[in-house]
């Protein structure tokens, strides 16, 4: 559910590396990054402080919106 609320929030308010949010939810940060769910670039080899959805975290909260509604 946390990496859900992680995808929710870099979709609907992406936030800063450093904000008190990316400190409370550090653990799950570090997964959906490391899935390549979140990511902070924002062009070929430009990256930026704020952590925002991909594609593919994108898909993954579909995914879980089916599984958590049903």
């Amino acid at each position: 559910m946390r990496v859900y609320l992680v995808l929710e929030r870099s979709r609907i308010q992406p936030f800063t590396t450093k904000s008190d949010f990316a400190r409370m939810a550090a653990n799950e940060i570090g997964v959906c990054a490391s899935e390549g769910l979140i990511t902070t670039q924002v062009g070929e080899g430009r990256y930026s402080n704020v952590w925002m959805i991909t594609a593919d975290g994108l898909e993954q909260m579909e995914a879980l919106d089916g599984f958590l509604n049903n």
